[in-house]
């Protein structure tokens, strides 16, 4: 089978197809047949800095079960993710503890991109909190972890003001989210859009656990998904995908994403064959969505 590997310290262009040998099921495990895998943009810095190889969500079809595994079956669809980030592959062993049933209607690809980024966004809510009435204030609210983050605020009941450029406020719009334009003068065009932010969700980095401290957000209502040092320099939270629950959480976000309460907008799909291609959309970040490798496809 092929599979993605990454060994040669060089970024992108260290990224190639390997020959392996198909997985076995062992003790715990088993096997999926892998039809859809995003890319995470948490990934483009390792690519220089370890011996890596891409890839972590995934979503597919059961074709092996270990021993000791109960809840799944040959035939099932799954999603889940990888320990290990070796997702992009045509076939993956994987803990049967780290799968969820995939939802009939739910896409292979929306299927494929909900653990990461999502995930990451609804640890940030779970660590904030936001509470009906409240006003709470988003940096990076069109990106993969901000728009699933402010989607779940406006579900909670609070009023979310999304930190975005301009080509994205009708995009938030549309989905019930107030945008403001970043850049300078951020702190006095939230001010003027609310009198009061309570709680705060950074998921960019570069300064926005500053801005929430100068808008006197509780720091323990303060949550960074990516300035983990800023984080513990200045006692807020740092909270985000291994914090969100696990296979129940995730569940939880497919089925909203099934029922279209959450959208996982997809802006480009590639076959394996492409995987070097993606990664370059990836790092261009000339686009709105997840980018997603489809494993089966050696066009």
């Amino acid at each position: 089978m092929k599979a993605v590997r990454y060994d040669r310290f060089s970024g992108i262009d260290g990224i190639y197809l390997a020959d392996v040998p198909e997985p076995v099921a062992g003790p715990g495990e088993v096997v999926v047949r892998a039809e859809a895998g995003a890319l995470n943009p948490g990934a483009l810095p390792a690519l220089r800095g370890s011996s890596y190889t891409p890839g972590r969500d995934l979503a597919g079809e059961v074709v092996a079960v270990g021993a000791d595994v109960l809840g799944f079956a040959v035939g099932d669809a799954v999603l889940g993710w990888l320990r290990s980030w070796d997702a992009h592959a045509q076939f993956v062993a994987i803990p049967a503890v780290q799968l969820v049933s995939k939802p009939q209607c739910l896409s292979w690809d929306v299927a494929g991109s909900l653990y990461t980024t999502p995930m990451a966004g609804l640890g940030a809510i779970r660590a904030v909190e936001p509470r009906p009435g409240e006003t709470i204030v988003i940096s990076g609210a069109s990106g993969g972890v901000g728009f699933t983050a402010a989607q779940l605020t406006v579900r909670a009941g609070a009023t979310v003001i999304g930190l975005t450029s301009a080509a994205h406020f009708d995009l938030l719009r549309h989905h019930g989210i107030e945008p403001v334009q970043y850049g300078d003068g951020e702190r006095e065009r939230i001010l003027a859009t609310t009198d009061r932010a309570y709680a705060f969700i950074d998921a960019v980095g570069g300064g926005y656990i500053d801005l929430a401290i100068n808008l006197d957000v509780p720091r323990d209502r303060i949550d960074t998904v990516v300035d983990y040092r800023g984080a513990k320099e200045k006692g807020v939270k740092s909270l985000g995908t291994i914090d969100a629950g696990g296979p129940p959480a995730l569940a939880e976000l497919a089925a909203l994403a099934a029922a279209g309460d959450l959208h996982i907008p997809i802006a480009a799909t590639y076959p394996l064959t492409a995987v070097r291609d993606a990664y370059q959309a990836l790092a261009d970040r000339k686009t709105h969505g997840r980018i997603v490798l489809h494993p089966q496809d050696l066009a």
